[in-house]
């Protein structure tokens, strides 16, 4: 539905269901959710969360509020997300870690943000990490001679360190704390542990 068949819909529904949801507003009177019931209805039921202040705040709540309840046009994502990119820009966050700031903050998963963040707040790796390049090469005309090379990725600065130590027959692989908190969330999800995760993932790639 568009902006003005949404705002139909609210008035009837508001009509015969009654105004169900209220609108959210921050502490100074912005709208955090629901501009279409106020177009709908002026008098729609407000709700004034107090501890939402700046910008950032607000669009984080908007972002949570609104992306796990009901479908937001891509457009709509953008938007947002580039908002809080440019605020996260202005506080002179790295350029390639905006992503990684922006999914912290508003808890959703790394990949989504890199899907909806507009191209100016990331950089040239993650732009490749998210087109996730596969090219293949093929050698003469035998189909079993075909030959899948992959563009593997960089990782950002500083997210994974590999230290090798000559005294010990361990190599340490540590990894940013933010990043090693996503890991974890995933194995939760997975039922399973982040050691598991990462042992399982080498074991592909030597397998391979």
């Amino acid at each position: 539905m568009n902006d003005e068949d949404i705002v139909t819909y609210l008035k009837v529904s508001g009509e015969r269901a009654g105004r169900l949801y209220p609108v959210l507003l921050d502490k100074h009177g912005n709208v955090i959710d629901g501009m279409h019931r106020l177009t709908a209805d002026k008098k729609w039921p407000k709700i004034t969360v107090e501890n939402i202040e700046t910008e950032e705040q607000r669009l984080i709540a908007r972002i949570i509020s609104n992306v796990c309840r009901r479908h937001i046009p891509a457009k709509e994502k953008r938007e947002m997300l580039g908002r809080l990119g440019e605020i996260y820009q202005k506080e002179g966050v790295e350029q390639g870690k905006i992503a990684y700031k922006i999914a912290e903050k508003t808890g959703m998963s790394y990949t989504w943000v890199m899907k909806y963040l507009p191209e100016k707040f990331k950089d040239s790796t993650q732009a490749e990490r998210r087109s996730g390049s596969v090219t293949r090469r093929v050698t003469g005309e035998d189909p079993e001679r075909r030959v899948i090379s992959f563009k593997l990725e960089e990782p950002p600065q500083g997210v994974v360190v590999v230290k090798a130590y000559g005294n010990t027959n361990f190599v340490n692989i540590m990894l940013e704390r933010r990043f090693y908190k996503r890991l974890e969330e995933i194995a939760e999800r997975l039922k399973t542990t982040p050691d598991k995760l990462i042992y399982n993932a080498i074991c592909l790639i030597i397998k391979t």
